[in-house]
């Protein structure tokens, strides 16, 4: 695996991506982003199909015919008749409980498909920023046991104390371990950005300091996920869709009324002019009713097929609502406990870093053993992977709160 990751970072295809270079790039090749523009299209054809729906319906038909007939007591004999035929129709619907709740609904649906293409968006981001910072994590913990191998080793060229060959084999089993995380998370990354497995990514983003989520209240924020979740408006829409086909199967008690135009032509000449059609054509007009409440056995079916329905979606959209909220408190307590974690792996950083110096310092007055000197040295090295991981934690719990409030935008900085 490491000859793999190390042959694989030696390729000409290496490229250096930021976090945003990264998110661009995932916006044009991603599987999800495609679904994503997939589903906002799917919403501009449901909305169309309502209105559709309210529109003349038009209809047209054009033929010819020949016909030939002999008369029985002149066998010889043989009549001709030809001509063409035509009709143009218009059906405009008046009153339909069916159409209007379809109209209503192809609204509804025209949201619900928004709603999903903006959450596809969001996780896309999470889901990049996420690995991206995976891989970056990995690439900075490499370079921390890579550096403090290099230490090791000028220290064993100088001492070849037992002890230190064990604090050395200690540091490079940290960093063959490093080495195998990043190839993973760098795998991890180019599936979700969509990228070629032949392409080496090296991130180079700076994380100087940990993501701010600002926000003044934690039940607000929890209340405000709550309400721009992109996954309980769909759930919330799909309840109201299931409601109006409910209250469209109970109006079917009610006649629909729908109003007709036609126009038949018939002659022996094609019609080759709106003027040629007109002179020769039949025109007619109408209202027609039509009941269906005397199916009676479709209609009770129908009203109990739409009120399960409705149950079973409005129950989905309540636990669609109760698991978001679960989701948001965690990812709030998570991103706090974040924050928390950071500053204190900061501080033990910053004191790790200073009883280093305080050990160096000593060692060259020769007033510390070699092996108090090697552990506190391995100390450092322990404290620089948990400061690297807990700041990049930051980034990915503000990431998470980031997709549950459905932006489809990079998390805070």
């Amino acid at each position: 695996m490491l000859g793999l990751f190390l042959a694989l970072i030696a390729t000409p295809d290496t490229v250096e991506l930021s976090l945003g270079q990264a998110l661009e790039r995932a916006f044009r090749s991603s599987p999800t982003a495609a679904e994503a523009s997939a589903s906002k299209c799917e919403g501009s054809i449901k909305l169309a199909q309502g209105i559709v729906a309210l529109l003349p319906t038009p209809t047209a038909a054009l033929g010819y015919g020949r016909t030939e007939s002999r008369l029985g007591f002149l066998p010889d004999s043989t009549i001709v008749a030809k001509g063409w035929t035509g009709s143009l129709t218009l059906n405009q619907v008046v009153f339909d409980p069916q159409v209007f709740a379809g109209v209503a609904g192809a609204v509804v649906y025209s949201g619900y498909y928004a709603a999903d293409a903006q959450d596809r968006r969001a996780r896309l981001v999470f889901e990049v920023t996420r690995d991206y910072l995976g891989l970056l994590s990995a690439r900075l913990l490499r370079d921390a046991a890579a550096s403090a191998l290099a230490r090791a080793d000028d220290n064993l060229r100088l001492t070849r104390e037992k002890e230190r060959l064990g604090s050395a084999s200690r540091i490079e089993a940290m960093r063959s371990e490093v080495f195998r995380s990043q190839a993973v998370a760098h795998t991890s990354f180019l599936a979700t950005a969509g990228m070629s497995h032949n392409i080496a990514v090296n991130p180079v983003e700076q994380l100087t300091e940990p993501a701010r989520f600002e926000y003044e209240d934690r039940d607000r924020l929890a209340e405000e996920i709550e309400r721009v979740n992109p996954g309980a408006r769909m759930s919330a829409r799909a309840a109201t869709v299931s409601q109006l086909n409910r209250v469209a199967s109970v109006a079917r008690a009610l006649p629909s009324v729908s109003a007709n135009w036609s126009s038949r032509y018939a002659d022996t000449v094609f019609p080759s002019s709106p003027s040629l059609w007109t002179d020769k054509d039949e025109v007619s007009y109408g209202i027609q009713l039509s009941f269906p409440l005397l199916d009676l056995k479709s209609y009770v079916l129908n009203i109990a097929q739409a009120s399960t329905d409705s149950r079973r979606t409005q129950a989905a959209a309540n636990r669609t609502r109760l698991q978001l909220r679960s989701a948001a408190t965690a990812a709030v307590l998570g991103y706090e406990e974040a924050r928390l974690r950071y500053d204190y792996t900061r501080r033990n950083l910053e004191l790790n870093q200073e009883l280093y110096r305080l050990a160096q310092q000593q060692r060259k007055l020769g007033a510390i053993s070699m092996l108090d000197f090697f552990s506190v040295e391995t100390n450092l090295t322990q404290a620089q992977a948990a400061y690297i991981s807990a700041l990049s934690d930051t980034y990915v719990q503000a990431a998470q709160i980031s997709y549950l409030m459905g932006r489809a935008g990079p998390a805070a900085r």
